[in-house]
């Protein structure tokens, strides 16, 4: 199967995840694509991103404004247009099935000379969620490289099992990193940091080590991120807090493609 028909979305006529990308996704553990939002997508996402962070409710602590998570779930529609793309699931499907859950997914932002170094760390095993993950998908809504904060990942680790990990005691949002005795000593070498124009987009695998730097730039590097699993998951409860108000919210789980297949009654949306 070629992920390549072109439809009038948010998803830009090239994108197309075929053989060639799925194996690099499979033998390297990420891929990149030049092209995957367009032109007005990538307008009219910043516009969202930047509304939010100006919304963000006063009680949010300071080094929690730079995320904002699942706001499908705080009665924003255009992201749950937006996650439920066509072609998006398609690429999705391709790697998981099709049967397929959406369970996170928002954004974060790291304004010019400031945003937290995030250290290194996998994703999988850090959520209360057991499955056949899909890849992490990444998407920029500036043009980021390594001066503004930028993702690195390093190729092929992702078949590496868990990495033990220890915390990050300077880090509050995100405390847990990779111990450094697990990483290779020649991590700058073997390292591939993204360098994208807004609009294009990497899916890693879960396991795969990945981290990102501080913004040191006179610029912002805003980037949103989806997480999607196939339908037979373990699913775990979670509590998130609301950007909107501080107050707490569960995560919830929606069946965006297939069947339930494990019957938990899932709802196909959060505005059904």
């Amino acid at each position: 199967m070629t992920v390549c028909e072109t439809s009038k979305t948010m998803i830009h006529e090239s994108f197309c995840y075929d053989d060639a990308a799925h194996a690099q996704f499979e033998k390297r553990g990420y891929v990149i694509f030049d092209h995957f939002l367009t032109d007005a997508a990538i307008q009219e996402l910043l516009g969202h991103a930047t509304r939010i962070v100006e919304e963000t409710a006063d009680c949010i602590p300071d080094d929690e404004r730079q995320m904002w998570l699942n706001p499908h779930q705080l009665g924003e529609r255009w992201f749950w247009d937006f996650v439920t793309e066509p072609k998006l699931l398609d690429m999705i499907e391709r790697q998981i099935g099709p049967d397929i859950l959406f369970w996170s997914g928002g954004g974060m932002s790291k304004p010019p000379h400031t945003g937290m170094e995030i250290k290194w760390h996998q994703d999988a095993p850090y959520w209360n969620v057991t499955g056949n993950h899909a890849g992490g998908v990444w998407i920029a809504l500036d043009d980021v490289d390594e001066e503004n904060g930028t993702m690195s990942v390093l190729p092929e680790w992702h078949n590496k099992g868990v990495l033990p990990r220890g915390k990050d005691e300077d880090n509050d949002l995100f405390d847990e990193e990779i111990e450094s005795s697990a990483l290779p000593d020649n991590i700058e070498e073997l390292k591939v940091s993204y360098t994208l124009k807004a609009g294009q987009m990497a899916t890693h695998n879960v396991m795969l080590p990945h981290g990102s730097s501080p913004n040191r730039s006179d610029r912002w590097r805003r980037n949103i991120g989806l997480r999607y699993i196939a339908a037979a998951a373990v699913l775990g409860d979670k509590t998130y807090t609301s950007f909107k108000d501080g107050t707490p919210y569960p995560r919830e789980f929606f069946l965006v493609r297939g069947e339930d297949v494990n019957g938990h009654g899932l709802r196909r949306s959060p505005f059904e």
